[in-house]
């Protein structure tokens, strides 16, 4: 009965009155525009969407595990110039793409998690890398050392290697959300995780008012503002 009642209030039309009036809300704050979000996650794509910006980052829609983000991100140039190659597990779903690295182990992973092909999927990051824009480029992570892995209980932080690659990103700005209130570093952000939802360390599931996770601890808006 409960999942019904969620359902029908997920999709009504009192519920997209709130939410469009989040929306006006952050973008009266924002102003900043046609900035480079870049995540290894959906994150991106939620916070364009608020913003009502323009996609200027390939990033949407798509996960990326963090040690691969990281090369990609420390590596900009060289990667969006890479042809996307199409990679065919038997056991996956959801379109995957490889960017070649100089070596093997510096090849990228993709996953295309929201797109129902590869060309689709290919078209778009071909079509958004285009507008990336390096003097306005933004960098957000949450700090998990596996992305991929469902159950939360598995999954630790971020490792020391991975800290010491985000400490090179260059771009206006930078944050990892964690869960550890211990971190005291300037570019760590704490945020509570709400264990009873899926994915509780990435902070994207919407309450029951429209509001991300991520959006009632973490001024996004004024992190995107800052040049």
């Amino acid at each position: 009965m409960l999942d019904r009642l969620i359902r029908i209030w997920k999709y009504s039309k009192l519920l997209e009155i709130i939410i469009n009036v989040e929306d006006r809300h952050f973008r009266k704050k924002c102003t900043n525009s046609s900035f480079t979000l870049l995540t290894p996650n959906c994150m991106a794509g939620l916070i364009y969407h608020r913003l009502g910006e323009q996609f200027c980052s390939p990033t949407i829609d798509l996960n990326m595990q963090n040690s691969d983000f990281l090369k990609f991100v420390n590596n900009i140039d060289y990667y969006i110039n890479q042809n996307l190659i199409e990679y065919k597990p038997s056991n996956e779903k959801y379109p995957i793409g490889i960017l070649k690295g100089e070596t093997e182990e510096n090849d990228i992973r993709i996953n295309f998690i929201h797109y129902v092909s590869f060309e689709d999927a290919k078209e778009k990051w071909e079509r958004r890398k285009k507008r990336i824009h390096k003097d306005n480029m933004y960098v957000i992570m949450c700090d998990i050392d596996d992305i991929y892995e469902e159950d939360y209980r598995k999954v630790g932080y971020l490792s020391d290697r991975d800290l010491r690659e985000f400490e090179k990103i260059e771009c206006n700005n930078k944050v990892i959300l964690t869960r550890d209130k211990e971190r005291r570093e300037p570019y760590f952000k704490y945020i509570k995780p709400n264990y009873r939802r899926l994915f509780p360390l990435v902070y994207m599931n919407r309450d029951l008012i429209g509001l991300n996770g991520f959006e009632k601890y973490f001024d996004f808006v004024s992190f995107v503002n800052k040049k």
